[in-house]
């Protein structure tokens, strides 16, 4: 016959014994103790292994070798064998004359059991308060018998029973009701008492799934809803004017205050000298003069320093003052008294002569003498007898003035956009620039070296000037509420985006400062998030779905759920996230104005970010 062979572990209680002696298969059980084993050194839990056995039908076999044990299966009637092979036999109990107090209690309780099976089921019919009392007198019972096994674990399982009668007596009776427990007529009882770790695990399991399920269907439900927004493009256009007086603004009638910005910064290049200049000595010389006066009258002529006195392009000045005079006294004193006709013909000729020198520097100015061919501004004759000499050549790189005009041109041209992007970096607040009228000038222009002066060998002359720009901004809040303001737009529509407004044909002359203003924006329904949330809370998602797509403007409706089960939108606007996708009329997704208000925002924070981490 098949025995099923049942190890016996040492935290194992003698509840877990006979509930593997129940659930055993095979109608012999054998039993195969630890070493240290407390549960074996109770006579009491003996003899339940033996009561468990026979009311389930099965034998149970001790399988050992320790006298203890042997011994408390030999008072219990229960069959022992020292190995699996070898057949087991009860062993022979000892004659006791003195029987302790604790075996006649167990008695007495076995007597007084078998004998009022009767009051026993009558008990099973009494009230619920009285089952109840009961249980709580069995629960504390086994409570006790627990307290008894541990104490015997600790060290008392090899104590003789007999040795301590008075000390077991009162533990007798409570072993007893625990049997009384175990085999309990109320089946739900005996079973959490067999099964308390998977009572405790279903019991947790339960309440873990209700909370999971009030999580399920009252926390996690939220929905994201998606409204496709079809808008229609429309462009603006209107004459508009400007002041320079911010008391003369009057935005409402498209007349607008023009806040000049400014800024000022000052420069400097390098740039080439291309001036020559022949720094060596001037020629020098004397140039005759004479002059012709009318006979017998007193008459002068007067020829004044830097009188120029020219010849063959070459320029020469008086340095010195003379005068020819004539007295009027006859024709002593005449250069032509010699040649009375040339007397009658042309008068009484006076000459002189007068020291003269080159206007520049050169050898050119050294000519020969020349009795024709000069040039004067005075009214006198003049020629040379002698040759002009001394002139030399000296040649050396000057700054010409046509050298400063070009750099200063590349100075304005090259700096423009730089100070255009200072000027603008510099301009706060939400305003629309006139490009148009953006203005750069170079004053205070400083040359070294100077016009007409020397540029050393190897040196580079270097041109400063302070270069100054502006530009007209107008309030850009102002131009869009007056362009919404001339849309003349529906109370159930709005204008979803607008285009940079600029200025065109921005013009400042005699009749004002007037322009066009241009812009373009994007119109379509005036719907919020929470006419959204209100109008879907609550619903199922196609019946929410089909409600926004019947308001006129909505292209497409999406309603994206946080889990699958979720099939209605929570009627809790915080579970409820809207999210607005406007569209131009080709289908293509724009950004709104606040959007683009907020993208500005960031640009500003990376921008004044981006400066604070070049500084440090």
């Amino acid at each position: 016959m098949n025995k099923d062979v049942i190890y016996i572990e040492p935290e194992d209680d003698i509840t877990d014994i006979i509930v593997k002696i129940e659930n055993s298969k095979e109608k012999i059980v054998a039993l195969v103790p630890p070493k240290k084993a407390g549960v074996f050194r109770s006579v009491v839990n003996i003899k339940l292994m033996a009561k468990s056995a026979t009311s389930s039908g099965k034998t149970v076999v001790l399988v050992t070798t320790d006298p203890s044990i042997v011994k408390l299966a030999g008072a219990s009637k229960l069959p022992v064998t020292k190995d699996l092979q070898s057949a087991p036999t009860i062993p022979e109990a000892e004659e006791e004359n003195n029987t302790s107090k604790e075996d006649l209690v167990e008695k007495d309780e076995e007597d007084s059991e078998d004998e009022t099976p009767e009051k026993e089921e009558d008990d099973k019919e009494k009230p619920s308060e009285e089952e109840d009392n009961k249980e709580d007198s069995t629960e504390k019972d086994e409570d006790d018998e627990d307290e008894d096994e541990e104490a015997d674990e600790d060290g008392e399982e090899d104590e003789d029973e007999d040795e301590m009668p008075i000390k077991k007596k009162g533990k007798a009776k409570a072993k007893k009701v625990a049997k009384k427990a175990v085999t309990s007529g109320n089946k739900f009882i005996r079973w959490f008492k067999l099964h308390k770790i998977l009572a405790i695990s279903l019991s947790c399991g339960g309440i873990l799934l209700i909370l999971l399920l009030v999580w399920a269907l009252v926390i996690a439900p939220a929905v994201t809803i998606t409204v496709g927004i079809k808008t229609d493009s429309n462009n603006f256009s209107e004459n508009v004017t400007f002041t320079t007086k911010l008391e003369e603004e009057s935005a409402d009638e498209g007349k607008f205050y023009l806040d000049e910005k400014k800024t000022e910064s000052t420069q400097e290049i390098e740039f080439e000298a291309t001036g020559k200049k022949n720094v060596g000595e001037k020629a020098k010389g004397e140039v005759k003069v004479y002059a012709y006066f009318p006979l017998n009258i007193k008459s002068s002529v007067q020829i004044s320093e830097g009188e120029t006195f020219t010849i063959s392009g070459l320029t020469y000045k008086a340095t010195e003052t003379e005068t020819l005079t004539y007295s009027g006294e006859g024709k002593n004193e005449c250069g032509n008294k010699d040649n009375p006709q040339g007397m009658v013909d042309y008068g009484c000729r006076i000459n002189g002569s007068i020291a003269v020198v080159a206007t520049e520097p050169g050898s050119k100015y050294n000519i020969a003498a020349s009795s024709t061919g000069w040039d004067t501004n005075a009214r006198v004759f003049a020629y040379s007898d002698k040759a002009m000499s001394g002139g030399t050549d000296q040649e050396i790189t000057v700054v010409q003035q046509s050298d400063i005009d070009k750099a200063k041109a590349e100075l304005t041209a090259t700096d423009e956009a730089k100070n255009k992007e200072k000027l603008l970096e510099s301009i706060d607040g939400e305003v629309i620039l006139i490009n148009s009228s953006f203005n750069q000038s170079a004053s205070e222009v400083t040359s070294t070296p100077a016009v007409n002066e020397e540029v050393k060998e190897g040196v580079k002359p270097t041109l400063k000037a302070t270069t100054k720009a502006s530009i007209y901004v107008i309030d850009k809040t102002k131009v869009e509420e007056f362009i919404t303001k001339k849309a003349n737009l529906g109370e159930a529509q709005k204008i979803y985006q607008m285009n940079e407004p600029f200025i065109e044909n921005f013009s400042n002359n005699n009749n004002g400062i007037t322009g066009k203003l241009k812009a373009s924006y994007l119109t379509g329904p005036k719907i919020t998030e929470n006419d959204v949330v209100e109008k879907t809370r609550g619903k199922g998602l196609g019946e929410a779905q089909h409600d926004l797509r019947d308001i006129d403007g909505i292209s497409a409706v999406t309603i994206d759920k946080s889990f699958p089960w979720v099939m209605s939108v929570p009627g809790d606007a915080n579970k409820i996230t809207v999210i607005f996708e406007v569209r131009d009329q080709s289908g293509n997704e724009v950004k709104t104005k606040e959007e683009t208000k907020e993208d500005k925002k960031e640009e500003s924070k990376e921008e004044e970010s981006s400066k604070e981490d070049k500084k440090d």
